[in-house]
C-alpha cells in the first residue's frame, strides 16, 4: 500500500507541466496493490506538497544482468509514461526526481517510455542539459492517431472522409440495424461501473485474445487492477465508457480516461462474429461523436500503435510520442553516451530477433 496523501497527489496531477493518466492516483495506486512490484519503486519528490512522481523499474537483460537504467514501469497498461512534474519550478522537480531514481534504483539514466512530446518538456530538458545533467536522447520517435476536438461531429465527418467512405460507414450501420435494435449507450456519472467492465471482459475473452490467452480476463493481475481502478476513476470524474448493443446484447465496448482536458483511449472489445459490419469502427465513430460534443476536451490520444490499420484511417490527427533517455545527476557525459549506445544496440537486436521470428513463422506456414 502506498503512503501518500491523496490530496497532494491529486493536486500535482491537476497542476502538472504535462498531463499523464498513467501516473494519476486513481490509476497508479491500484497497480502497486495488484501487480508484482519486484525492482519497482514509486519515486516521489516532496511530502506535504508533491512536486514529481514516476513509477520506475530497474532495467535488466534477459539473463537478469542488471543495467544502470531505470525505466517506466510497464505491465501491459502503459498509455503514457510521462512523469508527473509540477508546473511550478519544473526544472528543480525533474532534477530531484532523477536524483531519486539514482538513489533508490542505482540508475545512471532514466528511460521514460511513451512520452507525448511537449514543447515545455523539450525546452526543460534543453535547459537541464546545460545545467544539471549530462544530456538526454530520444528513441522510438513516432506518431500515433489522435483527435483534435475543435469542430462538431457533422463537420468532422464531412471533412475527414470522402463521399464514398461516408456512404460505406452509413451502409454498414444500416445493415447492422436491420438485424435488430441497435443502440449506443454512453456511461453516465453515477451509473455502476462493474456491469460495464464485466461485459467488456466477457466480450474481449470471447474473441481472438481469449483464444490466444492474452485477454485481460485471463490475467488475474490486470483484471483485479481494472476492477479496482475504474470505479475510482469514475468517482474522480475521469472515466469514459461507450457501448453498442444489438437487441440489448453488447457487441462493442470501449473505455477511456479524461485528465486535464485530454483523453486517452484505453481498451476496446467487439463481437467478432459480426466483423462483416465493422463493430469496432462503429464504436469509434460513436465515441467520436460523444467526444466532439463535450466542451471539456481539447485532444484525444488513441494510445494505439503507430501503424494501427483501423484507427489511423479514422482519426487523421497525430500526436508525437518518444522514449526519453535522460541522465541522472552525477552521471558523466562519457557514461551517458555509453548508455545511449547500449540502448540503441539493444533496440536493434530486439528488432532483428523480431524480424527473424516472423520470417520463421511465415516459413513454417508454407
Amino acid at each position: 500500500m502506498l503512503h501518500l496523501q491523496n490530496n497532494a497527489w491529486d493536486t500535482l496531477s491537476d497542476n502538472a507541466l504535462m498531463p499523464s493518466i498513467s501516473h494519476t492516483r486513481c490509476w497508479l495506486a491500484p497497480m502497486f496493490e495488484h501487480f508484482d512490484q519486484k525492482n519497482t519503486r514509486l519515486i516521489t519528490v516532496g511530502q506535504q506538497q508533491l512536486h514529481a512522481i514516476a513509477a520506475l523499474k530497474k532495467m535488466a537483460l534477459p539473463s537478469q544482468i542488471p543495467v544502470p537504467i531505470a525505466q517506466t514501469w510497464n505491465n501491459g497498461f502503459l498509455f503514457s509514461g510521462t512523469p508527473l512534474i509540477s508546473g511550478d519550478n519544473p526544472q528543480a522537480a525533474l532534477t530531484d526526481l532523477l536524483a531519486g531514481a539514482r538513489a533508490e534504483l542505482g540508475a545512471k539514466a532514466v528511460l521514460f517510455r511513451k512520452v507525448q512530446r511537449h514543447a515545455g518538456f523539450d525546452n526543460l530538458l534543453k535547459a537541464m542539459d546545460n545545467a544539471s545533467i549530462a544530456g538526454h536522447h530520444l528513441f522510438n520517435t513516432h506518431e500515433r492517431a489522435a483527435l483534435i476536438c475543435n469542430s462538431t461531429y457533422d463537420q468532422w465527418f464531412a471533412e475527414n472522409f470522402s463521399r464514398k467512405r461516408r456512404k460505406e460507414y452509413r451502409r454498414l450501420r444500416n445493415r447492422l440495424a436491420e438485424k435488430g435494435d441497435l443502440k449506443t449507450i454512453v456511461w453516465q456519472p453515477g451509473d455502476p461501473v462493474k456491469p460495464w467492465l464485466e461485459e467488456f471482459l466477457q466480450l474481449e475473452a470471447a474473441g481472438w485474445k481469449g483464444r490466444h490467452g492474452t485477454a485481460i480476463a485471463r490475467n488475474k493481475e490486470q483484471t483485479a487492477h481494472l476492477r479496482h481502478a475504474l470505479p475510482q476513476l469514475a468517482q474522480n470524474g475521469s472515466l469514459l465508457f461507450w457501448k453498442v448493443t444489438l437487441d440489448q446484447k453488447p457487441i462493442a465496448l470501449l473505455f477511456g480516461f479524461l485528465e486535464n482536458k485530454q483523453v486517452w483511449l484505453g481498451k476496446m472489445a467487439f463481437d467478432e462474429t459480426l466483423s462483416q459490419y465493422s463493430p469496432g469502427v462503429l464504436i469509434i465513430l460513436e465515441a467520436t461523436a460523444d467526444l466532439l460534443g463535450r466542451k471539456n476536451i481539447d485532444l484525444v490520444d488513441s494510445s494505439a500503435d503507430p501503424d494501427h490499420p483501423m484507427i489511423n484511417n479514422i482519426w487523421r490527427d497525430r500526436v508525437q510520442v518518444a522514449d526519453y533517455l535522460i541522465a541522472t545527476p552525477g552521471t558523466s557525459p562519457a557514461t551517458f553516451n555509453s548508455l545511449v549506445m547500449f540502448e540503441s544496440n539493444r533496440l536493434k537486436a530486439r528488432q532483428t530477433a523480431k524480424t527473424l521470428y516472423h520470417k520463421l513463422r511465415a516459413g513454417l506456414k508454407k
